[in-house]
């Protein structure tokens, strides 16, 4: 049992072999879910049906998966190169500041040692891409929900699983391999059993606010939670 994130940290810095560490995205690596905002923005822009965002929130009442997986698929039609200039320029205008100061040290001293860092997000993948590009994450390591494409467009199609619950494990045992990152940071019930298949696990959780499953799960198993 690790008492806390700096008795985590010097565990991983004492002997670094150069695995992947794995991070959620929203609510993990930044404050805010960037899937859900680019959607809505994507709304209000009319980049997509104007009952989208409705539509959305109506799937998430009854099912987290099928509501990831609509954000995509109501993105059919959208050039994927449009789509990626929009969603950078609104990362930049609207999320650059809301990274967590504690992650992007986090992040910083893994890298120094020799750690691969991913993201493994249940946000369409080109949402997700400028967050990560900020945090000097190679594209090749983000794993986001991802549509088809067809002749440079996104068809509606979307890949499974999507990439939440226990659909982020399949996504990263697709990804690494036999590999097992040394380390999963999450801050939700859908990261669970990321966190649960790494060989550690940390906790965000808000500074304020009550805490949710993934931390009372924290508690249980001996995870430490990092405040942000």
């Amino acid at each position: 049992m690790l008492a806390n994130v700096d008795e985590l940290l010097t565990r991983l810095l004492a002997r670094p072999d150069g695995r992947p560490v794995v991070f959620d995205a929203d609510g993990t690596l930044w404050r805010g879910d960037v899937g859900e905002d680019l959607l809505r923005y994507l709304t209000h822009e009319r980049l997509v049906p104007a009952d989208a965002w409705s539509r959305y929130e109506t799937l998430l009442a009854a099912s987290h998966e099928r509501a990831y997986a609509f954000s995509v698929e109501v993105m059919a039609g959208l050039e994927v190169a449009r789509l990626q200039a929009v969603a950078d320029d609104f990362f930049s205008r609207r999320f650059a500041g809301r990274v967590f100061r504690p992650m992007r040290a986090l992040l910083q001293r893994l890298v120094v040692a020799g750690y691969q860092p991913w993201v493994c997000s249940a946000s369409p993948v080109q949402a997700v891409l400028p967050g990560a590009r900020a945090l000097g994450i190679p594209p090749e390591r983000v794993i986001g929900v991802v549509g088809a494409i067809d002749g440079g467009r996104l068809t509606g199609e979307v890949e499974r699983p999507v990439t939440c619950g226990p659909g982020k494990v399949t996504w990263l045992q697709r990804r690494l391999g036999p590999v097992r990152p040394a380390l999963a940071v999450g801050n939700g019930e859908l990261d669970l059993d990321m966190l649960a298949w790494a060989d550690a696990a940390l906790v965000v959780a808000p500074l304020d606010g009550p805490d949710n499953g993934l931390v009372r799960q924290a508690q249980v198993r001996g995870w430490p939670v990092l405040r942000a």
